[in-house]
């Protein structure tokens, strides 16, 4: 596999009745407001092309800014050669039918996370992999390549008819409760909501009580004591207000743990002529080695100053490296196999090469120089204000 180098660079908002949603479906890779666009391998034909989005990123959020930066500059470089219709949050389709709207056509181009459908991505769920990806930046131009360079990946995409576009962390794993826990004797006991096999399979490893509470329903679980703590996102935390209610947050350093991911339909892309995909594919490649995660960086800072506004956070903290460590032998290998059983399960072939193909593009990445994910950076700007 050829490695790119490394380049600077809840609840839904909106419903839309059956007629607003056939209307945009008109909409959908229209060449010059005329039908059908004009496809193949020409040059400039000037015509120009409307995608359909179907935004699952909620609106004001980290991920909504990544998705809405990538069709900013598409639409500026191709001097508007192609515009997109760009629908609200889950207006056109729900979070876990994005797929599907790309892979039948009722959307051109749709954001979501890709735990959502993992059936149909699991290559993507290998950030699921506690203690693996802890380089946010890494993980981003990592799951690129394997999905530009690496054929069995590629293919599962063609299958599913999508063009990939990026893939990017929800953020670093933060552990929100009611009370201190700054070692893995704190968490024996907890009752938490978390989400995903292998994070759970992570935390009850250390005694946790794992409960799958849907995000909108976390806040009034927490109220009512069903549970008492949280593994999520920092974004989580603030956004559902769940810091009201727990007053302690730290980082045990597990790393990143789901992502969102972005895909142009197949035949919405191959519908472009070959100048229009040129200055898409260039677009792209610097979203994924670095652009990405400079915007989500800087969306971040609403959430960061939600932290240390907040008159209810307590302790914001990062756990010592030893007591990482001691989650991490404690994890052992059960990480990746219970992965690889997923794997499995969803009928992938040989998913422990692609893990070691994974691995290593991860390496290639991997750089002190990178961006840090901005939540963590969070934990030292509320230490030196508090």
């Amino acid at each position: 596999m050829t490695l790119h180098p490394r380049t600077s660079a809840p609840r839904r908002l909106a419903q839309v009745t059956g007629l607003i949603a056939v209307a945009a479906l008109g909409l959908t890779a229209c060449g010059n407001g005329e039908g059908e666009p004009t496809g193949g391998d020409g040059a400039d034909d000037g015509e120009t092309y409307t995608f359909t989005l179907a935004a699952g990123a909620l609106e004001g959020t980290p991920h909504s800014a990544i998705e809405q930066h990538y069709l900013d500059l598409v639409e500026e470089r191709t001097d508007g050669r192609i515009e997109f219709e760009r629908t609200s949050f889950e207006a056109l389709c729900a979070v876990d039918e994005v797929i599907n709207c790309l892979r039948d056509g009722r959307a051109d181009i749709g954001t979501t996370v890709t735990d959502y459908t993992p059936h149909m991505l699991p290559t993507l769920s290998v950030v699921s992999i506690s203690f693996l990806n802890t380089d946010i930046q890494a993980t981003a131009a990592a799951l690129y390549d394997m999905h530009t360079d690496y054929e069995p990946a590629r293919e599962q995409l063609e299958q599913n008819n999508l063009q990939y576009v990026a893939t990017w962390p929800v953020g670093t794993m933060f552990l929100g409760s009611a009370g201190p826990v700054e070692k893995i004797d704190d968490l024996n006991g907890l009752r938490a909501r978390a989400a995903g096999p292998v994070t759970q399979l992570t935390l009850e490893s250390a005694d946790i009580n794992v409960n799958a509470i849907t995000a909108p329903e976390t806040y009034e679980s927490v109220q009512r004591g069903v549970i008492d703590s949280v593994a999520a996102a920092l974004d989580f935390g603030v956004n559902y207000q769940i810091i009201e209610q727990l007053p302690y947050w730290t980082d045990p350093g597990l790393g990143q743990y789901t992502a969102y991911g972005m895909w142009w339909s197949k035949e919405a892309y191959e519908s472009l002529p070959e100048d229009l995909r040129e200055i898409v594919g260039e677009v792209t490649e610097e979203m994924n080695y670095g652009e990405a995660i400079e915007t989500y960086n800087e969306a971040m800072r609403d959430v960061c100053d939600g932290m240390l506004e907040s008159p209810d956070v307590e302790s914001f903290t990062r756990w010592d490296e030893d007591a990482t460590a001691e989650w991490h032998d404690l994890v052992g290998d059960e990480a990746e196999d219970l992965w690889l059983e997923i794997m499995d399960d969803y009928g992938y072939e040989d998913a422990e090469a692609y893990l070691e193909e994974y691995k290593s593009a991860y390496a290639a990445h991997e750089s002190d120089d990178n961006p840090v994910d901005a939540g963590i950076s969070c934990v030292d700007e509320w230490q030196a204000a508090n």
